[in-house]
């Protein structure tokens, strides 16, 4: 018996879903039939490929070496299937953001390659930092973008670009333009939760002076962050691409202060994993983006 198509297929649907009924329904076969494929493909490899960790399952190490080479197989199939031209992609393209990127600067690169590239799906989960490194090493993404800082036996890291974290409260605030280290200890602060790149280099520009702010509300999403300072709450640090149109719309003000809040920004890839065709066209065309780009977006 040889391996199968249809094998590859659950097992990369198993993957990205964590469980075997999802990446059924996901390629339209019965939840027995996908069992049975993912069970041949065990028994031809010699080894598990999942392990169960409640109602999910996790990827084993031999797995991960699995998947890219099952990725860029169906790549290609899916690159036959519709061929158009010899230079068209086709297929899926599994992508992983912390938030500010995923908001913000992704969907414009995501909308380029989609113009150039129209038969390619795009799959993004959007999520902190730790999420995104766990997205990198179960499998269920292939290239990963990330703020501030990363390091990982398992995972490739490269700065990308460069990004500002601005502090800033709310218009209505009565303060001078300028805040001292005194000022940051007794201000109340809305943060992102822990976790999040934003929140770590925040928290490592403080170190310098001070033990720890006064966090009065710790939120998952930045558009909480932000409407909690409009109102008041206390400040707040987020990416100055994030709050550019508060500030356009006169809701926030921005404050000058002792930190240092500069950061790079990160693209994450398994380490000794080749990326599919879809990934390193995709990440060929991120590298082409300049922080000049970025300024004009905001």
């Amino acid at each position: 018996m040889k391996i199968t198509l249809r094998q590859l297929q659950i097992f990369e649907a198993v993957v990205h879903t964590g469980s075997v009924t999802a990446a059924a329904d996901l390629v339209a076969i019965s939840q027995p039939a996908a069992s049975q494929a993912l069970r041949e493909l065990e028994a031809l490899l010699g080894r598990p490929l999942f392990r169960r960790h409640g109602k999910r399952l996790q990827i084993t190490p031999q797995a991960r070496n699995l998947l890219p080479q099952a990725r860029a197989v169906l790549s290609q199939i899916d690159q036959i299937e519709s061929m158009g031209t010899s230079d068209e992609l086709s297929g899926s393209l599994h992508l992983a953001t912390s938030v500010s990127i995923g908001n913000y600067l992704l969907p414009k690169q995501m909308a380029s390659f989609s113009q150039q590239h129209p038969q390619i799906r795009f799959n993004l989960d959007i999520g902190n930092t730790q999420s995104v490194i766990q997205q990198l090493l179960t499998g269920k993404a292939e290239v990963g973008f990330i703020e501030g800082y990363c390091q990982h036996a398992e995972l490739t890291v490269e700065p990308w670009l460069q990004d500002e974290l601005v502090v800033f409260g709310s218009a209505k605030e009565d303060r001078g333009d300028e805040l001292s280290w005194e000022e940051l200890a007794e201000s109340n602060w809305v943060m992102r939760e822990g976790g999040s790149g934003t929140r770590t280099i925040l928290e490592q520009a403080i170190s310098e002076q001070l033990t720890q702010l006064k966090v009065s509300l710790s939120l998952t999403h930045m558009e909480a962050v932000k409407q909690a300072v409009i109102h008041q709450m206390g400040l707040g640090c987020l990416s100055r691409m994030a709050v550019s149109q508060e500030l356009e719309t006169g809701h926030i003000r921005l404050y000058k202060t002792p930190l240092k809040l500069n950061r790079n920004l990160l693209i994450v890839t398994p380490k000794g994993s080749a990326l599919t065709q879809n990934a390193q066209c995709f990440v060929d065309q991120c590298r082409s983006l300049s922080n000049e780009e970025i300024r004009n977006q905001e």
